[in-house]
């Protein structure tokens, strides 16, 4: 993203300024900006003071490292994962003893299970 060629404390002046009751275009010709910029300028910053100002980037510097910190720790536990794949417990078979192995036998490799009642034999 492109940066601004003014620096905050520029900013609140000239939004001060607005506020003095200086008109608006003339701030804007002045500046060197367009009125957008200025109305922009004015949602962001309008209201503040410098010390306000101050504690609002010390709070963005501080979302940004904490945003990075939480990117490592999303990658590294990616990572973590990637590289240990979580084992299966083998499955169990209710009810599966000598008599379903003779059946399986005697049905060819035909699954013979839990439902094997409901199915019809051709």
């Amino acid at each position: 993203m492109r940066r601004s060629q003014h620096t905050e404390h520029e900013i609140l002046f000239l939004l001060d300024e607005a506020d003095a009751g200086i008109s608006i275009a003339e701030i804007c010709s002045t500046a060197g900006i367009s009125l957008r910029t200025f109305y922009r300028w004015r949602k962001r910053y309008g209201g503040l003071t410098s010390s306000a100002l101050r504690h609002m980037r010390e709070l963005e510097i501080e979302n940004q490292r904490l945003r990075s910190l939480l990117d490592k720790l999303s990658e590294h536990r990616q990572a973590v994962h990637a590289k240990a794949p979580v084992a299966k417990p083998p499955r169990q078979e209710f009810g599966c003893g000598q008599a379903q192995a003779e059946a399986a036998k005697q049905s060819r490799g035909a699954s013979l299970g839990r439902f094997a009642s409901v199915r019809y034999t051709r």
